[in-house]
């Protein structure tokens, strides 16, 4: 019976390896194993994070090579414009400004290529690390792979662990006389291998952390190279952009240089040849202005000669002006004296005007007289013949009719002298208000022979005398014709001896002397004014 069972049953070392995983022993570092198993399921998580952070870096990456790549491609453009300007600027020869700012350009672009392997050295770095990130992380999967598999094989040892100590019991149940040397040192084996893959288990989770972890920090150093790296990028585009817009202002600049070159050609051209006219037309001034200093000075010669005669004309002018003065201050003083005379002159006018009136008021009455006296005549020359007497009145009345008409043309003569028209505006001739008329013949009494008369009539004459000292002569008698004037009047009244007016020959002499010499001065006063306006003292 017991030959039939053992084929059934399992072989010892079977049986030894599911009594020592069903020992309470062993259960325990099974539970430890399940605990890493799952931290082990875990991790693949992280892994792939980490391989997505590794691609989005291998993007930035390929990114960042392109966009080098570009501002390569324009930092060798900007080089062939600058080597291209350099020629040009060197074809023509620009001033130093432009050359200094090249300079300043170069240095520029000289910073740009320095910055630029700054980045290709950051960019190679970045890529060996890059590398080292990658055969990390392949070498990561592998150990992934192969702590999977341990996984998969510890799974498979416990299900089995589980069945054979299952199967142990039951057989031990079943059979107690199994030799239990053999069953230990199986168990022996299995624990040291199970304790063996444990701690190769271990091994690998810490080593599998520790790359982790690296790769962690490589990548966190990796991201911050990716924003240093792109913050330079950022600065170089900037610095290209810049390059880009001085190239521009440079060849702008180039350009307004080159048109200002050929302008300034053109106007030095146009200048030199105005300069060379300029030059001729100086030259032609310069012989005209020396002919005409020449002239110049002769006629300064002429006119300082002119100015010599000017001034001794103007001393004899002043000495003439100077005696001039002294006889108008002799004139003055004859004024003087001739205003004087002519005031009396005045009262002595007025007077005879007041007896004139009087001959003349008398004269109408002598006119009424002879009528009657002819009417009496011719009533008398009946008479005549007879009487002697009759014959000498008749004498008597001829000579008195003489003596009238001497008085008539004395009078006529003054009249014509001293009209109305050289005295105007004066008062008319009234005595107290009333004038004398021809009906009145009462107040003639006195004047029939002469000047005698009543004391009344002599009243009446002062009276009208000092109404008439109020008239004086108009200036048209102080005109260049006084002399003459006043010789006519004086002449007049000299022959006039009427009412005891008697002048020598000798005063009439002396006036119409100090009148034509009053004559003479203002004639010379009026004729130096004249040579004072037109000449000008110095």
């Amino acid at each position: 019976m017991s030959h039939k069972d053992s084929p059934a049953s399992p072989s010892p070392k079977s049986l030894q390896s599911k009594s020592t995983k069903g020992s309470p022993s062993s259960l325990d570092p099974s539970d430890s194993r399940t605990l890493k198993i799952k931290s082990l399921t875990r991790t693949p998580s992280s892994s792939m994070k980490q391989n997505v952070r590794v691609s989005d870096m291998q993007q930035q990456l390929s990114k960042l090579q392109e966009e080098l790549n570009k501002e390569k491609e324009e930092k060798s453009r900007a080089m062939e414009e600058l080597t291209n300007l350099k020629k040009v600027i060197s074809s023509q020869k620009i001033t130093g400004g432009i050359k200094g700012k090249i300079e300043a350009l170069e240095k520029e672009v000289q910073k740009a290529k320095e910055s630029e392997r700054k980045m290709l050295e950051s960019l190679v770095t970045q890529t060996k690390l890059l590398e080292q990130t990658k055969i990390s992380l392949e070498e990561s999967k592998l150990e992934n792979k192969s702590l999977r598999e341990s996984n998969k094989s510890l799974e498979s040892s416990k299900r089995f662990g589980s069945r054979s100590s299952r199967n142990l019991e039951k057989y031990l149940s079943g059979i107690d006389s199994v030799p239990a040397d053999e069953d230990i040192r199986t168990l022996k084996n299995e624990l040291r291998l199970s304790t063996e893959a444990e701690e190769k288990s271990k091994i690998a989770m810490d080593g599998l952390a520790a790359v982790l972890k690296e790769v962690t920090m490589e990548a966190n150093r990796a991201k911050a190279t990716l924003t240093v790296t792109q913050s330079e990028l950022e600065k170089v585009r900037a610095e290209a952009e810049s390059l880009r817009s001085s190239l521009k202002n440079m060849e702008e600049m180039y350009q307004a240089a080159s048109e200002e070159s050929e302008r300034l050609k053109s106007e030095l051209e146009d200048s030199l040849a105005a300069w060379n006219e300029k030059e001729k037309s100086f030259g032609n001034c310069i012989k005209i202005f020396e002919e005409e200093i020449t002239k110049a000075k002769a006629e300064n010669d002429k006119l300082f000669q002119s100015q010599r005669t000017a001034r001794e004309e103007n001393a004899n002018l002043r000495d003439i002006l100077k005696q001039a003065v002294n006889e108008a201050s002799i004139v003055k003083e004859s004024l003087e004296i001739v205003r004087k005379e002519n005031s009396q002159l005045q009262d002595l006018l007025s007077e005879k005007e007041k007896n004139l009136q009087g001959l003349k008021q008398e004269y109408e009455c002598l006119k009424v007289s002879e009528a009657a006296a002819t009417d009496s005549v011719m009533e008398l020359k009946s008479l005549l013949a007879a009487t002697s007497t009759l014959d000498s009145s008749k004498a008597v009345s001829s000579q008195e009719n003489q003596s009238t008409m001497v008085s008539d043309s004395n009078t006529s003569t003054v009249v014509q002298k001293f009209s109305s028209g050289h005295w105007n505006g004066h008062n008319t001739r009234k005595q107290n208000g009333h004038r004398y008329s021809l009906g009145e013949p009462g107040k003639f009494n006195g004047y029939e022979y002469g000047v005698g008369g009543s004391p009344e009539d002599k009243g009446r004459i002062t009276s009208s005398l000092s109404t008439m000292s109020e008239i004086r002569p108009p200036p048209s008698f102080l005109a260049d014709d006084e002399d003459t004037l006043f010789s006519d009047y004086f002449d007049h009244i000299d022959t006039n001896k009427m009412y005891g007016v008697e002048q020598t020959n000798a005063q009439r002499k002396k006036k119409r002397s100090i009148l034509r010499r009053f004559g003479d001065l203002l004639r010379r006063k009026d004729t130096h004014k004249q040579n004072s306006s037109s000449f000008r003292f110095p």
